[in-house]
């Protein structure tokens, strides 16, 4: 296959954090987790950059369904390319469920006990999301 096939087909995309690259791979097609919902991005999709919030990536490798959990982000998309800069980023594989499921009893516990606006309850909301995306991203693996 050429690599002008290759664009057509498929994707390249990169997912970094602040210390490494996480991911970069050719993909058919990405699903991300918009701050208005989740959208999924195909080769010759239009540029766009926006905020995606913590959720779950998903997309193929090698023909098989892969999930990567992030926490807040940018992406920009490209007609050939995603690029996806998070604060952090997990392969599903790589995700201990039952140490994230742990963060996610935790972060519940302190939005229960604390006022709706204090910078705790906030800081607790944030952290729920964040475990729910390595949660999740592991339980679709499965």
């Amino acid at each position: 296959m050429s690599d002008r096939q290759e664009t057509q087909e498929n994707l390249q995309l990169e997912v970094l954090t602040p210390g490494r690259m996480v991911a970069q791979l050719s993909v058919p097609m990405v699903t991300l987790p918009g701050v208005e919902g989740y959208f999924g991005v195909l080769p010759g999709h239009m540029h766009l950059i926006t905020k995606l919030k913590p959720g779950v990536v998903s997309y193929e490798e090698g023909g098989m369904p892969r999930r990567m959990a992030i926490s807040t982000a940018i992406v920009e998309v490209a007609p050939e390319k995603v690029i996806v800069l998070a604060r952090s980023a997990e392969l599903g594989d790589d995700i201990d469920v039952e140490r994230a499921r742990a963060s996610m009893e935790e972060a519940k516990a302190k939005i229960a006990s604390l006022p709706e606006g204090d910078e705790g309850h906030v800081e607790a909301e944030a952290e729920n999301l964040r475990a729910l995306a390595r949660v999740q991203a592991v339980e679709e693996e499965e």
